[in-house]
């Protein structure tokens, strides 16, 4: 049975393989490998994907929704949104727990399990404290990386006292010391493409970009991303913190329509968008 303590060797076997149309996969235990007979547990064909094996029910909508991912791209920036109906992900005094489900947040942990670097601006960890690892889901934790223009981030935050390693992308001249971190310097102009251009020559390949909002912002701004996922809580807010924000356009003709597709998340959905 596929559950939340094994799917990742799944996951890590699928980013293994090379991107073919047609891939059959058979289970043995707990561990994968292709098909060479006519019988397979897993079938993914032209990114459609059949089980024909046991999974847990919870899993199986998360499961429909990464493990194409994993089979069309072989290295990605994808950034990931909760928010409610009306496109807010927290209130104005930054209260945002818990606009999305359980579920949702099982979601978010499986992205962190496929992808080797987490990307967050300073101020989600100045804000939020979080540990940014994989804890729902059993599986490696990504890199944490961290945009700091300023260099405001101290050791009193969680991130610094796990033992887990952190990259941290600033502007400014420094002697300071972050536990388990590596410090990279960076010119102020075009310093949100530099960062993306530091991650790619660090040879990371999944990159998941998690907040906040201006981080996200600025990297679909520049055309630095290339999927960008919203799940959406069916829940009216009325006034807080936009996901989006992105410059004033003067014509719908300006818009962005990238391709999309949307999928179904317990009672909420997610607008999965390919640039």
């Amino acid at each position: 049975m596929i559950t939340k303590n094994n799917i990742h060797l799944l996951f890590d076997f699928l980013k293994k393989q090379k991107k073919t149309r047609n891939l059959k996969i058979s289970q043995k235990n707990n561990n994968f490998e292709i098909s060479k007979s006519s019988y397979t547990d897993d079938i993914i064909i032209n990114k459609d994907v059949i089980f024909n094996c046991e999974i847990d029910k919870s899993l199986k909508e998360i499961a429909l929704i990464v493990i194409p991912l994993l089979m069309k791209y072989k290295k990605f920036f994808i950034a990931q949104l909760g928010q409610s109906l009306d496109g807010k992900i927290a209130l104005f005094n930054g209260n945002s727990h818990y606009i999305n489900s359980p579920k949702s947040i099982l979601y978010l942990h499986a992205l962190r399990c496929i992808c080797d670097g987490l990307l967050v601006g300073v101020n989600t960890v100045i804000n939020d404290n979080p540990l940014l690892t994989t804890r729902n889901m059993k599986g490696s934790s990504p890199m944490r990386i961290i945009i700091d223009p300023s260099l405001k981030l101290t050791n009193r935050l969680n991130i610094f006292k796990d033992g887990n390693k952190n990259i941290v992308f600033t502007q400014k001249d420094s002697n300071k010391k972050l536990n388990n971190t590596t410090i990279y310097k960076l010119p102020k102009k075009n310093f949100t493409k530099s960062v993306h251009q530091k991650i790619i020559n660090l040879n990371f390949n999944y990159i998941l970009v998690e907040g906040g909002a201006t981080t996200i912002s600025n990297f679909l701004e520049k055309e630095l991303l290339d999927i960008m996922q919203f799940i959406i809580a069916p829940i009216i807010i009325g006034s807080g913190i936009d996901s989006i924000k992105l410059k004033s356009i003067s014509s719908l003709k300006n818009a962005l329509r990238p391709k999309s597709h949307l999928y179904k998340l317990g009672d909420e959905m997610i607008a999965s968008l390919e640039f």
